[in-house]
């Protein structure tokens, strides 16, 4: 499969776009708090946007506002328009949530053979409180890859790397729930006590770009984003070089750019014209 054109490229960003909007009204009509994160807070504040040849849109929360994204989702979400395709589920067992936009595609070449949602989306992560210890960290990151590797591995994820696919491998033979739920147990193990640092270990970002100090959160910014304007955290500058590195604002490469090539490989808008 091919990556998409890039008219279908600008539509899908638009369409993104509608999605962020609605989910930036909803998170504001029930008090729960989130933050623009990685590529999309980088794309907020280099580009005033998407950055241009991403199709990518995620937020983070903490744990705590994340559950009450779910409680307020269960009973006031437009599902007309939209479905939540929830983390950890048969449907999708990686370790983040979906908003995805009814009557819409947007297949990517890992997932487009699987029974399940393939709406256009905005990506919704937890942030989990982390140790202060370091090697206590690095272990609660290590366990989040251990429990990546098995979700992928039950996605259908496939891989052309020898290394990559005899992890997937042990993976399979590993995955069974009880061991799946004290995994998930351990990296979730300090959201419910007090923690100078936080992070996403469940995302792409080597393990040094994982975690930062949770003062750089504090009460969100918002900034222009598109035709909008949306929250970033308050020292999205701090966070943006400890993900990125210190030059974050400057463009790369067109050898980086190839490295984070589009998601979609097919999109379809269907009623919804951007």
């Amino acid at each position: 499969m091919s990556a998409i054109s890039q008219d279908d490229l600008h539509r899908l960003q638009k369409t993104i776009l509608e999605i962020a909007t609605y989910f930036d009204a909803f998170c504001k009509s029930h008090d729960i708090s989130y933050y623009l994160m990685g590529g999309t807070a980088l794309g907020a504040m280099r580009h005033g946007g998407f950055i241009p040849w991403d199709d990518d849109y995620d937020v983070f929360m903490d744990a705590e506002n994340y559950k009450k994204f779910f409680d307020a989702a269960s009973d006031s979400l437009d599902e007309d328009r939209f479905y939540l395709q929830r983390e950890n589920t048969e449907e999708w067992p990686l370790f983040f949530s979906k908003l995805r936009l009814n009557d819409t595609i947007f297949l990517e070449s890992d997932t487009a053979g699987r029974d399940m949602h393939h709406g256009i989306y905005i990506d919704i992560m937890c942030l989990n409180h982390a140790f202060s210890s370091k090697p206590l960290r690095y272990l609660q990151y290590f366990t989040a890859r251990v429990l990546s590797t098995m979700a992928l591995a039950r996605r259908g994820y496939e891989t052309t790397s020898p290394v990559k696919r005899l992890a997937m491998t042990i993976a399979r033979a590993a995955d069974i729930k009880p061991l799946r739920s004290l995994l998930l147990k351990f990296v979730r193990s300090r959201n419910q006590s007090e923690s100078k640092m936080i992070g996403h270990f469940f995302g792409r970002a080597p393990f040094h770009a994982t975690s930062f100090p949770k003062t750089y959160l504090g009460e969100a910014r918002y900034v222009p984003f598109e035709t909008e304007h949306l929250p970033v955290p308050s020292n999205v500058e701090a966070y943006l070089a400890r993900r990125f590195g210190s030059d974050f604002m400057k463009p790369p490469s067109q050898q980086i750019r190839d490295q984070y090539p589009s998601h979609a490989v097919k999109v379809d808008f269907g009623p919804y014209q951007p």
